[in-house]
């Protein structure tokens, strides 16, 4: 399980905060707008199973927020899975390979956002992302899309948190861990 996760720690940095790819122009970005990568590993419970977090760390006490105000969260069903619901290691590459091409495809036409990582629950996982507000149309036609073409994607939600209150937890578990 810990190749897996170490696995997923080498692909993130090629996931989070991007930057609109649809031009030919390098964009440069702020690095005090969108900071670099460095995630943890939180362990926790959910009604009894054990569940999984990993968090993009560096957003702990961002000023940012309110240009990503918009939470917007991928659940995909594990489908093949150990005895606690946590996908088994075939399952995990199918996930990655999935979680690529979402990343991939929201990257080529969302401005800049901001990954934060992923949980591992019973029975699913979700992608969290925290984009702007302005391009949640662009996202919802992208996600439509690839969740026609894959039945794995359960739900796409969306949710103005300007404070990231539905994150917070995970910050405040990073910040006493630390």
């Amino acid at each position: 399980m810990q190749k897996i996760y170490f696995l997923l720690l080498c692909l993130f940095p090629l996931m989070s905060c991007s930057q609109n790819k649809t031009s030919t122009t390098p964009v440069e970005i702020d690095e005090k707008l969108l900071p670099q990568q460095n995630f943890t590993t939180l362990k926790f419970e959910a009604d009894g199973k054990p569940c999984i977090a990993l968090i993009n760390n560096r957003y702990i006490g961002y000023k940012e927020k309110l240009k990503f105000s918009m939470s917007l969260f991928v659940m995909v069903n594990t489908i093949e899975k150990n005895k606690d619901g946590h996908p088994n290691e075939k399952e995990t590459e199918t996930f990655n390979t999935l979680q690529t091409e979402i990343i991939s495809e929201l990257s080529k036409v969302l401005g800049p956002y901001c990954y934060i990582g992923t949980t591992t629950m019973p029975g699913y996982r979700d992608i969290l992302l925290y984009i702007n507000p302005g391009d949640r149309e662009k996202a919802t036609d992208i996600l439509k899309k690839i969740k026609e073409k894959n039945s794995r994607v359960d739900t796409i939600s969306f949710e103005e948190d300007t404070e990231w209150e539905a994150v917070a937890s995970f910050y405040e578990a990073i910040s006493l861990k630390n």
